[in-house]
């Protein structure tokens, strides 16, 4: 960027310079006659040349100017920049359309995957449903037939202590006639009996 300033004010300060050597009048021309009068120019280095190389100095003063572009012309390049610009547009979107497209069946791909997934994990849920419905029915008999043992067993107990009730009653009955013929009586005709 500065390269192109530093040759633009060159070229302001050389066209200064050529309009007042043309206003001075032919008889003064500066250093004509004088042999310390050099005349000379100012070359630049360009920032992306390397320091140690030199390029020799170029005149880059354009020697004509662009003629300007008649309108057909201009109409041509407008056209031709429009339809350059147009098949970029549908290029990008091609390239587009075909990135969505990848990324939808890749997604497609995945939903996929995802639907057989909870497909398996459905049917693994509604085993575990039907083992749960099992191990409870299971269960339920399992304490139907417990509740009923248990009934069965109490009557059986009852039964049973009701029978050694009455065994015990009865021991004590025999018992209590064992303890009176164990006495002794206190009547002597009982005694005289147990004499004979």
């Amino acid at each position: 960027m500065e390269t192109e300033e530093i040759y633009m004010n060159q070229v302001k300060m050389q066209a200064a310079a050529f309009k007042d050597k043309k206003r001075r009048s032919p008889d003064n021309k500066e250093g004509a006659d004088d042999p310390a009068y050099e005349n000379f120019t100012l070359t630049f280095r360009n920032r992306d040349q390397p320091k140690g190389s030199h390029s020799p100095a170029k005149n880059k003063v354009p020697s004509q100017s662009r003629p300007p572009l008649d309108s057909a012309q201009g109409l041509y390049l407008l056209h031709r920049a429009m339809v350059s610009l147009s098949l970029l547009l549908a290029l990008s979107c091609v390239v587009l359309l075909a990135l969505v497209l990848m990324k939808n069946s890749e997604m497609s791909q995945e939903l996929l995957n995802l639907k057989g997934e909870l497909q398996n994990v459905s049917l693994s849920a509604q085993g575990c449903l039907e083992l749960q419905k099992e191990a409870w029915s299971t269960l339920n008999q399992s304490t139907r037939m417990a509740v009923q043992g248990i009934n069965t067993l109490k009557n059986k107990v009852q039964e049973q202590s009701q029978k050694l009730l009455r065994a015990i009653s009865e021991t004590r009955a025999k018992l209590d006639e064992i303890e009176m013929l164990k006495m002794p009586n206190p009547n002597p005709s009982s005694k005289s009996m147990r004499r004979r």
